[in-house]
């Protein structure tokens, strides 16, 4: 084009220049932001084979746990979670550290006499921790005369658990007893100032009484055990509770 063409033409100019400048690039669809799953709702369900419904629904719920993780939800069951994450109310800002403290013999009569089997401790550290951070755990066991816990109590030290053992007293009258409840209540008390919550696998009544000196450090006290075995004053008594089932037994030799 001349220099005439250009002067003749100057209304003509804006127009051949904007054509020349590059397209702007084009907005990627919402589908492909942040996305692993594409939903397509003109796709008819009737004209898909089973194997491929079956991919789909799998795909459908790794991106409802991808979800519920992002918003913090509990990953089962999406609700806002109770345990003191993110999303709870009132919930630390903070990943809550945790300790637990374990009244074994209590836990093996509770799981015998509920289910007739045997506790699984580390799908129990499991349920208590969930999401937050395991500072330390306790097992309290009581040693017997003529009973091997060896392979037991090291079990419990590859769970993770830092094992206390007390023997059995003979009194003088012939009588024996065999408790942790006081050493277990002054050890929590030691620990207290250096967590954020406190649990007790447990459903002996008597830990109520250690609940508001725990709480007083402004510190939560919560407990765990089976249904069949929690004391009611216990639970009126903690900050929150967790319930066992048959999904926390010794089966398979595993755990």
């Amino acid at each position: 084009m001349s220099d005439s063409e250009v002067k003749e033409n100057s209304g003509e100019e804006a127009t051949v220049v904007s054509a020349t400048k590059p397209a702007a690039p084009a907005s990627p669809p919402a589908s492909s932001l942040n996305s692993h799953f594409v939903l397509q709702p003109s796709i008819d369900a009737a004209t898909i084979e089973r194997e491929d419904l079956e991919d789909h629904f799998y795909d459908l719920q790794d991106e409802v746990a991808r979800l519920r993780r992002a918003l913090a939800l509990d990953p089962l069951t999406g609700r806002i979670p109770s345990n003191g994450g993110y999303a709870a109310p009132g919930g630390f800002l903070k990943r809550q550290n945790i300790a637990v403290f374990v009244d074994v013999q209590n836990m093996y009569h509770s799981a015998k006499k509920a289910f007739g089997s045997n506790l699984s401790y580390a799908h129990m550290l499991r349920a208590c921790v969930r999401n937050r951070r395991l500072t330390r755990a306790f097992a309290y066991v009581i040693e017997r005369d003529g009973l091997d816990q060896i392979g037991f109590t090291d079990h419990l030290r590859y769970c993770g658990f830092e094992v206390r053992k007390r023997e059995v007293i003979e009194r003088g009258d012939g009588s024996r007893k065999a408790e942790w409840e006081l050493g277990m209540a002054m050890e929590m008390l030691r620990i207290a100032d250096k967590v954020d919550v406190i649990v007790v696998v447990s459903g002996n009544g008597v830990f109520a009484d250690v609940a508001p000196l725990i709480q007083a450090k402004g510190v939560k006290f919560e407990c765990c055990s089976f249904k069949e075995s929690m004391s009611d004053h216990l639970i009126s008594a903690v900050d929150q509770y967790h319930i066992l089932t048959e999904e926390h037994l010794y089966e398979n030799n595993q755990d």
